[in-house]
């Protein structure tokens, strides 16, 4: 899971990505109608002009009391006596001057002195570019109507520009900006709020146990083409288990039928009093033992969780005991049950007597005559099988391949521990004890 979520980029950051691109398209589309609907319309354009400079001149006025002086503000340093490109008048409507550095532009571009002007006006002086303009805008100052006129007749300055800036800034850039931030934050929350459920199931995936039918994806509140993702991987796994089951159920009916030919030649065999009968005997019980293995092993293939229940560990291990210590006296070994306190675990009653088992047959079976074996159960949630035949030299030598008598044994019980989500522990002490601990997971841990 790490390595994939370091190969995939997230789908919020796939649909943020994608997003960006085509408002970035969309913008440049924008930003290109702008550009074209404003830069081949002189008349638009030289009025736009026209507002933009009478705003800025009109930062100037000061108001003192009744009465109003104008300062010109620096950056509109252009509008000066010593500059013809760009000449301004500013007058109250009692036709006052209170600011002019008027020449005879202002005779020829500008309305006389006596007209009270509307309060925006605009006409250009010629066609083309760079744009040439005349106009003027009223403003309100203390309840007096102020007007302010202005010609432009070399644009060197390059005005235009500023005024496409401005455009650019109020119909594109601020809705722009407003618009995807909006666009982007609901759908990425959106998002966010859908994949919920997805990352919830995927979570939970972790521990589906495909032995279980009930344990499945919870498909609620997902969306619907990702929720019927997840009920294909439902259905594959209920073929899963289907056919696990029915593999199961073969394995062990094979097992269950050989068992019983198998008795009836033992018993064939025990009225011969001839030495090679006993010898084809202690095949038939290898071969019975084998039987037995994959007895268990079906049985354990055709187990799930959904049938376990809470049990006394110690008084199982104490049964299991009472059960098996005549088949292990008659082979010469002896067996003894240690309980350090009660213990309850939450499995499967015959799997765990199988597993118990295994680990006690192994023990007589692959050490010398007269071992002592000694099975104990605590003080935490497990059981332990140890003998005193001391063959073994490290834990290594505890783990042989299941392709041998001991290592399908103990193949069968890290299976029957594998599925009580438990474990099994091997320990050894060289020349002195062999021990196989059974750790079981602690009661109401998932």
């Amino acid at each position: 899971m790490p390595e994939l979520r370091g190969r995939s980029a997230t789908l919020s950051r796939i649909v943020a990505i994608r997003v960006l691109l085509f408002a970035s398209l969309a913008m440049a589309l924008q930003a290109a109608s702008i550009f074209i609907t404003h830069y081949f319309d002189d008349q638009q354009l030289g009025s736009m002009m026209v507002e933009l400079e009478a705003n800025g001149l009109f930062r100037g006025i000061i108001a003192q009391g009744d009465g109003i002086r104008y300062v010109l503000p620096e950056h509109m340093a252009r509008y000066t006596r010593q500059d013809d490109a760009y000449v301004t008048r500013i007058r109250s409507s009692e036709g006052q001057i209170i600011y002019s550095d008027c020449n005879v532009i202002c005779d020829e571009h500008l309305l006389p002195q006596q007209v009270n002007p509307p309060d925006h006006w605009s006409r250009l002086l010629h066609q083309g570019k760079p744009i040439s303009v005349a106009g003027g805008q009223a403003f309100d100052v203390q309840g007096q109507r102020i007007f302010i006129e202005l010609a432009i007749v070399n644009d060197h300055e390059l005005v235009m520009w500023q005024v496409l800036e401005r455009a650019f800034i109020d119909d594109l850039a601020v809705p722009m900006t407003l618009m995807l931030a909006f666009l982007l934050g609901g759908t990425l929350l959106s998002l966010r709020v859908a994949l919920r459920p997805v990352e919830r199931a995927a979570a939970d995936a972790e521990n589906v146990d495909p032995l279980n039918p009930a344990d499945r994806l919870n498909l609620e509140g997902m969306p619907r083409e990702i929720a019927e993702l997840g009920d294909a991987v439902n259905r594959t796994l209920a073929r899963v288990y289907d056919m696990m089951t029915g593999q199961r159920l073969f394995v062990a009916a094979i097992a269950h039928e050989v068992r019983t030919p198998l008795a009836m030649m033992k018993l064939e065999l025990s009225k011969l009093d001839q030495p090679r009968a006993r010898k084809v005997e202690a095949a038939i019980d290898d071969l019975a033992h084998l039987v037995g293995q994959l007895t268990a092993l079906g049985r354990l293939e055709c187990a799930d969780r959904s049938g376990f229940s809470s049990l006394d560990l110690a008084a199982l291990g104490r049964q299991t005991v009472a059960d098996i210590a005549p088949w292990v006296y008659d082979r010469q070994a002896s067996i003894a049950f240690v309980e350090h306190g009660p213990v309850s675990v939450i499995g499967n009653r015959p799997l765990i007597e199988d597993a118990i088992r295994n680990l006690i047959e192994n023990a007589v079976k692959h050490t010398p005559k007269g071992v002592a074996i000694e099975v104990s159960v605590g003080p935490s949630e497990s059981l332990t099988v140890s003998d005193d035949a001391g063959l073994l030299a490290s834990t290594e030598q505890a783990r042989p391949e299941p392709n041998d008598g001991v290592g399908m044994g103990l193949e069968i019980v890290r299976r029957i521990m594998a599925l009580h989500r438990g474990r099994l522990e091997p320990a050894v002490r060289a020349g002195a004890r062999t021990s196989m601990r059974l750790v079981f997971a602690e009661r109401g841990a998932d």
